[in-house]
């Protein structure tokens, strides 16, 4: 058993003041220093949350209309799907509290509808009568006050903001950071001669893991990547009233997907692709048609590789990896800082007692095993089961080999429907049934019939008519501040 009272973060990117801002929220009783590069070159174009961002800035006390005006945010109601499955078509994923309401909701009602009577209940009606929001953000690009909501936010604003925040933790800056070992374990870090030490070390330094890697061999899980590469900048507005909209855009093309992080004053833009079926030039051409030629013509774009790898144990010995250290699989739903926050939480959650010890590290490691698994499927999913054979790329991702896992958990989904009762609830999942709902419904995905109690079955049938009669407001997103992180209605 180790006692725990000093944490030394290393990584001055996002993920390490992520974790920093987690930690000290958290864990009060720590002492947590924080190691960065004096030269740090972070991507920074605009990142996209998910509610669990808001919810630690509520908890970290920070005062959301501040930080909503220094970090350039914008409110995200969900994430607006165009030419995924056809050209032509598009779906909605937005935040909803309707994984909350049990285990047989109006979402699996109406798909079961749609069995029941095809010609009445389809696909595309799905969306606007499930869900509040897809009237007010889909439909009018405003932001609907009954959803739940996330944030769009400048990457490099908000390590500034939480660099002038968390005061209590101590940064130390250095060009050279080497670290000494002994018994196995991080003994000191060196910082340009001068040596720190901790109880604890997270490894926040990305893909390198240059922390983690002195006291463990990486045992990566193997995970064919669908995309590896992307093109990125920030676009300028033409017009910001019609151009600005309350979620984040992925728009998929022939070679991959452009995503769209509409922020007050720029757009963070991205084009991302596989290596093996475009190459860089291309891709950077394809973006800058996509913005226009004119518009792009003085915005320097950024050309990014990401490696999709993933550790099967973030945490070994005295070392625990947080974001990229720990692992990636790509831009799409979102999951970057909330595999951070993730990440942050469930170690702060451990530390609680004030010890780790090798049972401590296997419950970590076994939890974030089963969110890394769910955030893959997930993804793939996208991927796996649209309708396009319009490319190479296409009709490779349509027809490969996924997990086996992916393949079982499908067929389970038909015969069941997916839902609190076979999802296992001892870890982190990343998405609730319902978001696993929306998606699937995307691709006309073919569920069977399933006996529900009727009292279940009244219950979804009564919110569906609440979801009909509910008001359908919309609020300007550019007059829209968050004041906290409520429950969602719908």
């Amino acid at each position: 058993m180790r006692l725990v009272r000093s944490v030394i973060i290393v990584g001055g990117g996002s993920a390490g003041w992520l974790a920093a801002l987690v930690l000290s929220t958290h864990c009060p009783f720590l002492t947590i220093k924080l190691v960065r590069p004096r030269k740090h070159e972070p991507v920074g174009v605009g990142e996209s949350t998910q509610t669990d961002f808001l919810r630690l800035l509520g908890a970290a006390r920070i005062d959301l209309k501040d930080f909503y005006t220094s970090c350039d945010a914008t409110i995200k109601c969900g994430i607006y799907y165009e030419d995924w499955n056809r050209i032509g078509e598009h779906y909605w994923h937005p935040f909803s509290g309707l994984a909350l309401t049990g285990s047989y909701t109006a979402a699996h009602h109406y798909q079961q509808l749609i069995l029941a009577d095809p010609e009445r209940y389809t696909h595309e009606s799905y969306y606007s009568a499930v869900h509040v929001s897809y009237e007010a953000c889909v439909k009018r690009k405003q932001v609907a006050p009954e959803a739940a909501v996330a944030l769009h936010v400048d990457a490099l604003k908000i390590t500034d903001y939480f660099q002038r925040y968390l005061r209590q933790v101590e940064v130390l800056e250095a060009d050279a950071v080497d670290v000494e070992t002994a018994d196995g374990e991080v003994s000191a870090l060196v910082l340009d001669g001068r040596k720190e030490s901790a109880d604890l070390y997270v490894d926040c330094t990305g893909f390198g893991r240059a922390v983690f890697k002195r006291v463990a061999t990486p045992d990566i899980m193997r995970y064919e990547a669908n995309v590896n590469r992307a093109v990125a900048a920030s676009v300028p507005y033409l017009d910001v009233d019609r151009e600005i909209a309350p979620y984040t855009k992925a728009h998929a093309h022939e070679n991959g997907w452009t995503w769209t992080i509409p922020l007050q004053s720029r757009i963070g833009s991205g084009y991302v692709y596989h290596g093996d079926f475009c190459t860089r030039d291309e891709a950077e051409r394809r973006f800058r048609e996509y913005w226009g030629v004119e518009r792009m013509r003085n915005v320097e774009v950024r050309h990014i590789s990401f490696d999709s790898s993933t550790l099967r144990n973030p945490w070994e010995r005295n070392v625990v990896t947080v974001g990229l250290s720990a692992g990636f699989i790509e831009p799409l739903e979102a999951t970057g800082l909330n595999w951070t926050i993730t990440s942050a939480d469930l170690l702060a959650q451990l530390l609680g007692a004030r010890y780790y010890d090798e049972d401590v590290r296997a419950k970590y490691n076994a939890s974030m095993l089963g969110y890394i698994y769910d955030v893959q499927d997930f993804v793939d999913v996208h991927y796996k089961l649209s309708a396009r054979r319009d490319s190479e790329f296409w009709r490779y991702q349509t027809s490969r080999k996924y997990p086996e896992r992916l393949e079982l958990r499908l067929e389970l989904y038909a015969d069941e429907m997916p839902s609190d009762l076979n999802r296992l609830k001892t870890f982190p999942w990343a998405f609730n049934e319902v978001s696993w709902l929306d998606i699937l419904n995307a691709y006309r995905f073919k569920y069977r019939r399933i006996d529900v109690h009727p009292v279940q079955r009244a219950q979804a049938e009564e919110a569906l008519r609440r979801i009909a009669a509910a008001p359908r407001r919309g609020i300007d997103p550019r007059k829209c501040v968050p004041t906290s992180q409520a429950r969602p209605a719908y």
